[in-house]
């Protein structure tokens, strides 16, 4: 009697995904330490997720919305003030199918935000913030792999290759290094704003371990100790290493890593000579990590044993395949010229602008990325009324990313960041803007086999078999296969291909006669 062989097998499940939009509005009160409001000049705001946790139908997450404004203050000598906003958000998405033990993942982007100016101590906030999750699972599936005693070429198996995750991690680091001011800096007497994002990175897997490295963009705005210091702008690099351990990581394994600034620390401490000129600078960064290896399964298909019926008990299964995982870089230049009402520039100092994706699509081999930077120009005006203004404008772009093998209808995550900004001055009225962004991008295509979890066998009716016809001749049909024909005539491969004289087994015409010869009991 023919005996069954049993695997255990790990798939990764996608559980599913859903988005909502949320808004979240309130008031910035400028400190009563502080000066009246003249003008609002820029702002720069984030929203971070600090931590998911998923539930019966929904997913839970906690978060904050972080606001700065600089502002020139209604005073004598116009002195550029700043006023800082962190609010928590707790909420969920109804997700169905989720539950608690499993892995998810949620991403918060601002779609917009608009700030009115209530009164010269208030400002008013309104951000459309889009929130989107993803929940997926490991099931464990027990498949038939093979069946001892019934001949190889009776056994119709495939390959598959599928992802199978080793790790998900949620975990965090701190960057930590202090920031000397070069020479021709006035003094510090206050950080204004600060705006820490990632510019570079590195992963690499070892041995129970992701190494993660790269650099920090630590942009600084802040008031220098001299009378005709308005407002001072630093850019610094701030390199990190992150190790993070991860039991059963390999070289050969694949690593999806997501890096955002969580929280950061920045304050003045005296140089050597006891001078303000150092920056004590502490970041956290989030870590979001998935560690997957590509591994072949050889999958039963089909099965036929001489006088014995197989039946087989089988489940369709669906199950992602990575298709794509890569990351890579674009500059985006622009010429921006300023609206009629803005002032003239008589210097810049500091764009800074934000990634709104609008579309995404796959295409032939090809991911299409459409959207835009918001972006914000802090600049010295040509004018006594106004000695700092800002201008908004908004830059679109398109980005068609390489991604062999892809197509429409597979699923597609795009991550968009901008690490680097420079500009150029034209003119008083013109400036070149440079962004470049990064994009992160990952294409999964949703396989499904049918999966052989048991087999009854049986003996076949001798009767069935003696009223079989001895020699039968057989019209090969579209889609036929050698395999196929024997299965269906209960007939030895070997024998069907030696009897027919046939020289190449892969290959069947329609319309080709086969000789069948009913085998002996």
């Amino acid at each position: 009697m023919a005996e069954l062989v049993k695997e255990q097998v790990f798939l990764d499940q996608s559980v599913g995904n859903e988005e909502v939009q949320i808004m979240l509005e309130g008031d910035l009160i400028v400190p009563d330490i502080k000066p009246d409001m003249a003008l609002l000049l820029q702002t720069d705001e984030r929203i971070v997720i600090d931590r998911t946790e998923a539930g019966a139908d929904r997913v839970n997450y906690v978060g904050h919305l972080h606001i700065s404004v600089l502002y020139v203050a209604k005073e004598v000598n116009s002195s550029v003030q700043t006023i800082h906003l962190s609010r928590g958000i707790d909420d969920f998405i109804n997700l169905d199918g989720a539950t608690k033990d499993m892995w998810v993942r949620a991403k918060a982007e601002i779609v917009n935000i608009d700030y009115r100016v209530v009164n010269d101590r208030k400002v008013n906030y309104r951000a459309v913030v889009n929130i989107s999750v993803t929940a997926e699972r490991s099931d464990a599936h027990e498949m038939v792999v093979h069946i001892n005693d019934v001949p190889d070429n009776q056994l119709l198996k495939a390959n598959i290759s599928v992802n199978r995750t080793i790790e998900h991690r949620v975990d965090r680091f701190q960057v930590k290094d202090q920031i000397t001011l070069p020479s021709s800096k006035p003094n510090l007497l206050e950080v204004l704003q600060a705006t820490a994002g990632v510019s570079s990175r590195d992963v690499r897997l070892s041995g129970g371990r992701v190494n993660l490295s790269g650099e920090l963009m630590l942009t600084t705005l802040y008031r220098g100790d001299t009378e005709d210091s308005l407002i001072e702008l630093l850019e610094s690099e701030v390199p990190f290493n992150g190790p993070i351990d991860i039991p059963g990581a390999r070289e050969d394994m694949l690593a999806d890593v997501t890096l955002q600034v969580l929280d950061q620390h920045i304050a003045i401490r005296p140089d050597e000579d006891g001078e303000d000129r150092v920056l004590d600078v502490e970041v956290s960064i989030g870590v979001e990590i998935k560690v997957y290896s590509t591994e072949t399964l050889s999958v039963l298909e089909d099965a036929y044993s001489i006088n014995q019926q197989l039946t087989f008990a089988k489940t369709a299964v669906r199950y992602p395949q990575l298709i794509c995982l890569n990351r890579n870089q674009t500059p985006i230049r622009e010429v921006v010229s300023l609206g009629e009402s803005a002032p003239d520039m008589l210097q810049i100092f500091r764009v800074k602008g934000q990634v709104i994706t609008d579309e995404v699509r796959v295409i032939e081999d090809k991911v299409i990325v459409e959207g835009a930077i918001n972006t914000d120009i802090l600049y010295v005006a040509e004018s006594d009324a106004t000695p700092l203004s800002s201008f908004r404008t908004v830059i679109p772009f398109r980005q068609v990313i390489e991604a062999k093998g892809t197509a429409p209808g597979m699923n597609v995550f795009v991550d968009s960041s901008i690490d680097h900004a420079a500009f150029n001055m034209l003119s008083p009225r013109e400036t070149e803007v440079r962004f470049q962004l990064t994009f992160g991008t990952q294409v999964v295509k949703i396989e499904e086999i049918d999966m052989i979890g048991n087999v009854e066998i049986a003996d076949i009716d001798p009767e069935v078999l003696a009223n079989q016809p001895s020699m039968t001749i057989y019209v090969v049909q579209p889609g036929d296969s050698l395999w196929k024909v024997a299965k269906k005539f209960n007939t030895p491969l070997d024998e069907l291909i030696a009897i027919n004289e046939i020289e190449n087994p892969s290959r069947l015409d329609v319309g080709q006669k086969l000789l069948m010869l009913k085998k002996g009991m």
